[in-house]
Parts: structure tokens; C-alpha cells; sequence
């Protein structure tokens, strides 16, 4: 499934599961804007047009650009890194250690298996 916004194709790359939505959604907005400053990015990412909530817990999902993904792959895997589940535990540490740094208690996941990102797969097996 992709999301399209004037001239880019975004790709969902992450699950957002939290029980403060308030509060965590702009935690979430100001860590990827963030992210986009660092790497002189614009309009990399896009939430999600609906929240879905069961259980108390709301739920919704990260769209990012091939430029932005492509970039926090560079930015947040260190050398070495050469299989798929090791890059996911990586990034998805990495942004979660974020989220934690700010006061929130969401947790981030990796959105379904990912098959946009075979391309980076590949890289990293080399």
C-alpha cells in the first residue's frame, strides 16, 4: 500500500501504538521533523489519515519517502550490519529510544514485512 501526496510516492515504514494520543502524536511529529532538519529533507514523512483504537491503545502508521527511508537507513545503521533483522531492531530501537527521550510511552514497530524496502535488504547482504 502506498500514500500519495502532490509529486511523491510515500511508503508506510512504521506502527505507532500508543495510549497518550495526544501527547504522543506530537512527540512523533517533532522526532521525524527532526529527523528531516538532520537530513535537509522536506515533506519526508506523513502519519496515517486515521488512528484506529482497540483496547485503549491507538494505532497508526508512519509514511516516509525513498529519499527520507533512504536516508535514516544511511544515518541510523552502523557498519556491518548485513541481515534484515538486525537493520529492523536497529532503526526501530533507534526511534524508539527517541520516543522514550521525550516522555512518551508509545512503542514503534516496523510496518508488516516490508517489501519496499528490498531494495536496501539487498544492500545490506552484500
Amino acid at each position: 500500500m502506498t500514500a500519495s501526496q502532490g509529486e511523491g510516492t510515500f511508503f508506510p515504514l512504521f506502527t505507532i501504538i500508543s495510549n497518550n494520543f495526544n501527547k504522543d502524536l506530537y512527540i512523533v511529529k517533532h522526532i521525524f521533523s527532526g529527523f528531516e532538519k538532520l537530513n535537509h529533507t522536506e515533506n519526508g514523512f506523513k502519519l496515517s489519515e486515521r488512528a484506529e483504537m482497540a483496547a485503549g491503545w491507538w494505532f497508526y502508521d508512519i509514511y516516509v519517502s525513498r529519499d527520507f527511508v533512504t536516508k535514516i537507513f544511511q544515518q541510523l545503521l552502523p557498519e556491518g550490519v548485513r541481515d534484515k533483522k538486525s537493520a529492523t531492531i536497529k532503526i526501530t530501537d533507534a526511534f524508539q529510544d527517541q520516543l522514550r527521550k521525550h516522555g512518551s510511552e508509545a512503542k514503534i514497530k516496523m510496518h508488516g514485512d516490508i517489501p519496499f524496502a528490498a531494495t536496501w535488504w539487498a544492500w545490506l547482504m552484500r
